[in-house]
């Protein structure tokens, strides 16, 4: 099985190379100019865009100076165990309880977690939260995830533009989603391609082994997945696999978009079995 970052730079490359041949075989050479400058605008998308956008959506603050809650101390300590620089940490201003990481290089992460998870977890689950992402920046699942969720949420988007177009009265008194409805998919498609099961239960058991505890990263998801059922968070479309568990809980009516696998099956996968 193909690593997710070079399925990520199979999938840029084919879709860059596709456009430079659709352009040609539509105009010749304007085509072809047409082409490469969609392909440029593309990659600008993925590597310059698509980064920092999670964060200045979610309205993230960088946490600086007093940090009363030591996360700043523990990622440092962390980052060097895997021998990577430390993240810059976000904090969200939200009573739910999650956590996300983003970067397209391990040399260079953001680790970003909601107010109500700082103030409500121990030093020791945070640890286990923190553990968790850095292992996420250090396999370079930053950079998978976060490149499938720019393209999907760019392909959602433009079907919420086109629906956006339709008079309000075309479909009679119910307002009608059909490009929504037809694009989401696609959207999932670009998310399933690169985002498997898999990259979820092997960042489990490297974070368990960071920590030296596996019962440690068991409790957290299990916790974290309690809390996110009976508070959920809403994020931007497509965003929802870069969380640690699903952050909108029951909220997430969209099937095409659901990508984390079961809590159950995670900590199953993890400790070996489901304690009841």
């Amino acid at each position: 099985m193909a690593k997710s970052s070079t399925k990520v730079w199979i999938f840029i490359l084919s879709t860059s190379l596709f456009l430079l041949v659709l352009g040609y075989n539509l105009g010749d050479r304007l085509g072809l100019f047409a082409g490469f400058i969609m392909a440029i605008l593309l990659n600008a998308l993925v590597f310059w865009f698509g980064e920092n956008h999670l964060l200045s959506v979610m309205k993230a603050r960088r946490l600086k100076g007093q940090d009363p809650w030591g996360a700043n101390d523990i990622a440092r300590k962390m980052s060097l165990e895997l021998g990577l620089p430390s993240p810059a940490i976000y904090v969200i201003s939200h009573p739910s309880v999650s956590a996300f990481c983003v970067g397209h290089s391990w040399k260079r992460g953001s680790l970003c977690m909601t107010q109500g998870l700082l103030q409500n977890f121990s030093t020791s689950e945070l640890e286990a939260v923190i553990a968790h992402q850095l292992c996420q920046i250090r396999r370079l699942d930053t950079f998978s995830f976060g490149v499938s969720s720019t393209l999907a949420n760019s392909v959602v988007g433009i079907g919420q533009l086109l629906d956006s177009l339709i008079p309000t009265n075309f479909f009679g008194q119910h307002r009608q989603k059909p490009f929504l409805n037809l694009f989401s998919p696609l959207g999932w498609l670009i998310i399933k391609t690169v985002v498997g099961e898999r990259a979820f239960f092997e960042n489990d058991l490297m974070a368990s082994q960071l920590i030296e505890d596996r019962t440690r990263i068991g409790q957290l998801l299990w916790r974290l997945e309690g809390l996110a059922q009976t508070q959920p968070m809403q994020v931007p479309p497509c965003t929802s696999h870069l969380f640690i568990v699903n952050p909108e809980g029951f909220g997430q009516k969209n099937m095409f978009l659901k990508s984390h696998p079961s809590i159950e099956k995670r900590i199953q996968k993890l400790l070996g079995y489901y304690p009841v």
